[in-house]
C-alpha cells in the first residue's frame, strides 16, 4: 500500500498528546483523522475507512474497547493498535484478546511509532494476498468440481428419458435416488462458490430504490405450491406507509428465498408462516443513537429448535439438526448473513423448542 493512501484515526482524549501524534504522522505522509473521545471515533469510524485506529483506552464516556468492539465489527479492514499507561496493562492485554493488533505503552516512542505502523500495514497486505489466493485456489477447485457433476446429472437424465436404451420402472427409481442425491451436492456446491465469493469481497452490491414489503410479496408467491400441497397457511402482515430502501434486490431476494424454503420445509401439514415487514427504531452497538430499519420478520410453527442447534444456526463448521434427523449444513443461511452485513443490516433467529422459530433482519433507512 502507498503511505500517502494510509488513514489513520487518533482516538486521544489528551489534547496535546493526540495533536503531536497527528502532527507527526501528517509530516511523514500519512492522513490523519482526530477524535478527542470515543463517541467521536464512532462517528468517523461511520463515515469514513481506516488502515489503522490508535485507540486511548481511558476515554471519558465510551471508552477504547468499546470503540474497539464497534471497530471490529463494522469495519473489519482497520488494524487496531492501543494505547495505554503502564497502570492498564491488564486492559492492554483484554484489548488484544479482542482483537487488536498491538499496544503501545505511555509516553509514545514516535521514532518508533512510524516503521511499527508501516510493518502493520506490510502485514495486513500479506494477510489479505494469502487470503485473496486462498479464495481463488477454492473457487477454482468448487468449480472444478460443479462442472463434472452437472454434466453426470445430465447423463442420467438422458438414462432416464431412455435414449441409451429401455430403462425398467426400477431402474427409473434408483436413476431417481442419484439424481436427488447430485441436486443436492450441486446445490451445496453453488452454496460453497457463493460463499467463497462473499468472503473474498468480489461480489459487488448492485443497489437501488425498492420496496421490501413488495419483493416479499413477490418472493412468497414462489412457494404456493409446497404451501398449498401441505395446506400450510400463509399470512403477510405489511405495515402502512414503508418507506422505500437502497439495496441489491436481487441479494435480498436470495436473502428471502433461503429463509422461506427453510421455514416451509420446517413447517408441518397444516401449520403456518407469518410474514411481518414493519419499521423498527435499533441500537446496534453500544454508544451509538438508535437508527431507523425496515424489519422482515419470517415465523414458522414448525418443531422449533434447541438452545444448542439456535446457536449453531450461523457457525459454518457445525450443522444445526432442524427437525428429527434431517441434518442440513448452513451454508445458505451463512450466505444471508453476509448479504445482510453487507448491507449494514442484521440478521438473527428466535426459538422456543416446540413452538416454533422466526427468523427476522433488519436494512436501514436512508
Amino acid at each position: 500500500m502507498n503511505q500517502d493512501k494510509i488513514r489513520v484515526l487518533i482516538a486521544e482524549d489528551e489534547d496535546g498528546l493526540r495533536a503531536t501524534i497527528a502532527a507527526w504522522l501528517g509530516d511523514e505522509g500519512f492522513t490523519v483523522e482526530q477524535a478527542s473521545n470515543g463517541l467521536e471515533a464512532i462517528k468517523l469510524v461511520q463515515a469514513h475507512d481506516f488502515d489503522i485506529a490508535l485507540l486511548d483506552i481511558k476515554m471519558p464516556g465510551v471508552n477504547g474497547l468499546e470503540v474497539l468492539r464497534f471497530i471490529k465489527k463494522n469495519s473489519t479492514a482497520t488494524d487496531i493498535v492501543m494505547m495505554t499507561a503502564m497502570s492498564d496493562v491488564s486492559m492492554a492485554v483484554e484489548a488484544m484478546k479482542l482483537g487488536a493488533k498491538e499496544y503501545l505503552a505511555k509516553p509514545i516512542d514516535l521514532d518508533q511509532l512510524v516503521p511499527q505502523l508501516r510493518t502493520l500495514i506490510r502485514k495486513r497486505d500479506a494477510e489479505e494476498r494469502i487470503r485473496q489466493l486462498q479464495a481463488e485456489h477454492t473457487a477454482r477447485l468448487l468449480y472444478d468440481l460443479h462442472n463434472p457433476i452437472s454434466g453426470l446429472r445430465q447423463s442420467i437424465g438422458y438414462l432416464v428419458k431412455g435414449m441409451a436404451g429401455t430403462v425398467s420402472e426400477h431402474q427409473k427409481e434408483l436413476l431417481g435416488y442419484m439424481t436427488s442425491s447430485i441436486d443436492r451436492v450441486i446445490s451445496l456446491l453453488t452454496d460453497m462458490m457463493d460463499l467463497t465469493k462473499l468472503e473474498a469481497g468480489r461480489v459487488r452490491l448492485n443497489k437501488g430504490i425498492s420496496n421490501v414489503a413488495d419483493l416479499v410479496q413477490e418472493v412468497a408467491q414462489e412457494f404456493r405450491v409446497p404451501l398449498q400441497s401441505n395446506k400450510i397457511a400463509l399470512d403477510i402482515h405489511p405495515e402502512a406507509d414503508l418507506p422505500t430502501l437502497e439495496f441489491d434486490r436481487q441479494k435480498i431476494q436470495q436473502v428471502l428465498q433461503n429463509i422461506l424454503s427453510t421455514a416451509v420445509r420446517l413447517t408441518p401439514a397444516q401449520g403456518a408462516v407469518v410474514i411481518h415487514v414493519r419499521k423498527v427504531a435499533m441500537v446496534m452497538e453500544e454508544g451509538q443513537q438508535p437508527s431507523d430499519y425496515v424489519m422482515v420478520s419470517i415465523f414458522n410453527s414448525g418443531p422449533g429448535l434447541t438452545s444448542d442447534d439456535l446457536a449453531l444456526l450461523f457457525d459454518r463448521y457445525r450443522n444445526a439438526s432442524g427437525e428429527g434427523n434431517d441434518q442440513r449444513t448452513n451454508l445458505g443461511l451463512i450466505i444471508c448473513q453476509r448479504i445482510i452485513e453487507a448491507h449494514n443490516g442484521k440478521i438473527w433467529a428466535e426459538s422456543e423448542f416446540g413452538k416454533g422459530t422466526t427468523f427476522s433482519f433488519v436494512l436501514p433507512i436512508r
